[in-house]
């Protein structure tokens, strides 16, 4: 990759004498950079400069996305031979992934709201809830989390003892807490998102695509794998009941609650 960035001691053609039209490099036609950096509007397009921000954190992500949907895909495949080191390989680069998609993300949080709403009027009634790359990962979920119910049953054990005696099984162990980051990454992307929307358009605000801003708030309520967070509230309470020991329930008046 290194020599992929080396630069040139001879002058570029761009820049040679009577030089009308510039070669490609390998660089440039292996990685198709005429067609990548000419998927976002030109300058004279733009309603505002930031507009090449938005298209291309959005365009990131959509990449990525496609990534992390291949990545599932491999981790599925591969708990559905009963390689589970392999898949939890393929679920610790899909949940790699996530930290590039956040990163990208938080670019958003330099742009004013005011300038926002510019470019908010191109974007139409577009919605983040139509992102392919999103729904091939929501498409994916079910059927890898199939695949990896499957390998558990197959070796003779429950969500609930896989948790309860984690070093009996490393290897589906390692994948169900793969699966679990996997989760709460994607979990954190969404609010994440919704405070950008917030802090652009406010609490109340109608969003792109009409969905009312309370509606947005109540995806964080999402999980892609609940019986991997249910199965803590099972361990949680079988050792309560084999010790005899309860803790008081938290709630919105019971004070500071601790784990």
């Amino acid at each position: 990759m290194e020599a992929l960035f080396q630069m040139s001691a001879h002058t570029p053609p761009q820049h040679a004498p009577h030089a009308t039209r510039r070669q490609s490099t390998v660089y440039e036609t292996y990685l198709r950079t005429d067609e990548l950096l000419a998927l976002q509007k030109s300058e004279q397009e733009r309603l505002h400069p930031d507009e090449l921000t938005f298209q291309v954190v959005h365009q990131t992500i959509e990449l990525w996305w496609k990534q992390t949907a291949q990545q599932l895909q491999a981790a599925t495949k591969a708990l559905a031979r009963d390689d589970a080191p392999a898949a939890a390989r393929a679920l610790r680069r899909g949940w790699a992934a996530q930290e590039v998609v956040t990163t990208a993300l938080r670019q958003l949080a330099f742009v004013a709201p005011a300038d926002f709403l510019v470019i908010r009027r191109g974007l139409g009634d577009g919605s983040g809830s139509d992102s392919p790359g999103f729904h091939a990962i929501l498409r994916a979920a079910p059927d890898l989390w199939d695949a990896f119910a499957g390998a558990v049953e197959r070796a003779g054990a429950t969500l609930l003892e896989l948790y309860a005696a984690p070093h009996a099984a490393p290897a589906l162990y390692d994948c169900a807490e793969a699966l679990t980051d996997f989760d709460e990454a994607l979990h954190l992307f969404r609010a994440l998102h919704l405070k950008l929307a917030q802090r652009n358009l406010g609490l109340q605000a109608i969003c792109t695509g009409g969905t009312p801003m309370p509606a947005l708030e109540k995806t964080l309520r999402d999980l892609l794998f609940p019986q991997l967070w249910q199965a803590r509230d099972q361990l949680l309470e079988r050792v309560q009941r084999e010790s005899g020991i309860t803790y008081p329930v938290t709630g919105p008046h019971s004070g500071h609650g601790q784990a």
